[in-house]
């Protein structure tokens, strides 16, 4: 699963149709040259540091990537700090080199301390999504989240677990249910969001992406039954489907950001306020395919422009419909929470998962 980091682009989303309603397009006008000066003087900093730099690295990348995503002229703004990602880093730090020193000293402990992370994953979630929510804002407003732990326990923990037993069929069934949850718990100053959508599109989106798998999947399959018969042609057809099974995870990746991200945004309203999204499969799959293409050729180096040009492109599909102007909302003051959920949900990787 991907990590569960919200930004602007899936924080707020809606489309409500209303006659009279304006367009306000969501852009992003950040350059990659201009990224890259953050993100190499990041690293270097971080390695002379021996990663402490690394909590105000976050903070400068996520500051320059929310600063530069416009909406009605107003950019939105990343309102942690350094120190509060710090103290989070810190304590997710000293319980993975704990856990990585009982793996090889004490496995009981280790074992132990999986379960506990595992157990752990629903409020690791939650933490996540309420963090990143309350250090983005709008105008001065700030988003939130209100979700719970014993739901979040249903659909991280339990629905996960039965993947195997189902063979993956719950799939479908578990992105709908989480993007509904992380939806109906979002809220934007006062106003509370809401999801519309249906089960059966997710359906039809991921059968399409295990049926990407299948030509992969049977080559692999036949150059396995293959190797002992005639060795050199097992190896091929093996050779082959390894390949075109990466290459199809690639396809799969854009078409599923694709297609979950436009349920995500066009079947979901923030008061009387919608948005359209326009993702194009074919326009992400590029994307991807020729990132990988050039930070391999440059050893890594166009990181900073693969990260500008996705961004950019998400940008330019999301259109804000609204009959009133975008300054109507209201907010109280929101308690900023504790950064350590959301960092040691960021170093196990646990999160959200479907954008």
């Amino acid at each position: 699963m991907q990590n569960c980091q919200l930004t602007p682009f899936s924080l707020l989303s809606a489309e409500v149709f209303v006659a009279d309603s304006k367009s306000y397009p969501l852009s992003f006008n950040g350059r990659g040259s201009e990224y890259f000066k953050i993100w190499i003087v990041n690293i270097l900093l971080s390695i002379v540091t021996v990663g402490i730099y690394s909590a105000w690295a976050k903070v400068r990348t996520q500051r320059w990537f929310y600063g530069h995503t416009v909406l009605d002229g107003q950019p939105f703004t990343y309102l942690a700090t350094p120190m509060q990602l710090l103290m989070g880093r810190l304590i997710a730090l000293v319980v993975i080199a704990v856990y990585a020193l009982s793996s090889h000293f004490m496995p009981a402990l280790a074992v132990a301390i999986m379960l506990a992370l595992l157990i752990a994953t629903p409020w690791l979630v939650i933490a996540g999504l309420r963090f990143n929510a309350r250090m983005s804002a709008y105008r001065g407003i700030r988003f939130d989240f209100t979700g719970d732990v014993k739901e979040a326990a249903i659909l991280y923990l339990l629905l996960p677990l039965l993947l195997p037993f189902t063979l993956g069929l719950i799939l479908p069934y578990m992105t709908y249910r989480q993007v509904r949850f992380v939806i109906a718990h979002t809220r934007f100053g006062n106003t509370p969001a809401q999801y519309q959508g249906q089960l059966k599109p997710f359906w039809r989106i991921y059968l399409i992406a295990l049926g990407m798998l299948l030509v992969p999947a049977a080559l692999m399959g036949v150059g396995v039954l293959r190797v002992a018969s005639n060795p050199e042609l097992g190896a091929s057809l093996l050779g082959v489907g390894v390949v075109l099974f990466y290459a199809a995870l690639l396809m799969i990746s854009g078409y599923v950001m694709a297609r979950v991200g436009n349920l995500y945004f066009n079947h979901s309203s923030l008061g009387a306020v919608g948005f359209e999204s326009r993702l194009r499969a074919r326009s992400l799959i590029w994307i991807f395919v020729s990132n990988v293409f050039l930070l391999v050729i440059t050893l890594g180096l166009f990181y900073p422009w693969a990260r500008v040009r996705l961004a950019r492109y998400r940008a330019a599909q999301l259109t804000v419909q609204s009959a009133q102007a975008l300054d109507i909302f209201t907010g109280s003051r929101v308690q900023a929470p504790g950064a350590t959920g959301s960092e040691m949900a960021d170093a196990l990787d646990v999160g959200a998962g479907f954008l």
